[in-house]
């Protein structure tokens, strides 16, 4: 049976819904949902040997925070080269936004996915279908949530993915976007949930 899903603007994607309420207050009283499988700086410092070793076979990747500046259409060169090199390890790749999807040309063109008409983050159906629709798996342990924030990206460790946490990068972020994403933050740090940041490597 096909699971019809109502199309959403990217506004009202972006905006407050149920499960990002839900998820939010929970967090400081469970934890567990904070847990994070690695910590970089940057999205290009996402270690694929360590992805390799630990049998990831499919990575959902964030864009706003995570390639870039909040509803950027101008993506690094170092941001492209990492996502190719990606996929020449023989990882299956999706972007999963909550924001405008049509600015992600580039990415296609390598033969990344990108994820449309389904729940927003982070609705543990949105990652469901994102896995078995879009990269074409299904055991959520062998796939990895790259993404700068808790409450969304990290919804994927409901749906028992393992979560990537990148250093959001700056600009354009919306007042209340940028404040409850540091509060999870915080409250990830201070239940200890957050490993130690891979430095890059020469």
């Amino acid at each position: 049976m096909t699971q019809t899903i109502n199309p959403t603007t990217s506004s009202e994607r972006e905006g407050l819904t149920w499960a990002k309420i839900c998820r939010f207050l929970a967090l400081p009283f469970q934890p567990s949902r904070l847990s994070t499988y690695l910590s970089v700086k940057r999205f290009e410092e996402v270690p694929l040997d360590i992805l390799s070793q630990d049998g990831i076979q499919g990575v959902l990747l964030d864009a706003d925070g995570t390639l870039g500046p909040h509803h950027t259409r101008r993506f690094e060169s170092s941001v492209l080269d990492h996502v190719q090199a990606m996929l020449k390890q023989g990882l299956k790749i999706a972007i999963y936004t909550n924001a405008a999807e049509d600015r992600f040309q580039l990415f296609e063109e390598l033969g990344v996915k990108i994820v449309n008409n389904v729940p927003p983050k982070p609705d543990r159906v949105g990652f469901e279908i994102a896995m078995k629709q879009f990269l074409g798996l299904s055991d959520p342990f062998k796939i990895c949530m790259i993404g700068d924030n808790f409450i969304t990206d990290g919804g994927a460790i409901d749906a028992g993915m393992r979560f990537i946490l990148v250093q959001p990068v700056m600009g354009n972020e919306h007042l209340v976007h940028a404040t409850t994403r540091y509060l999870a933050y915080l409250c990830a740090r201070i239940h200890r949930k957050i490993p130690p940041t891979i430095n890059k490597r020469p």
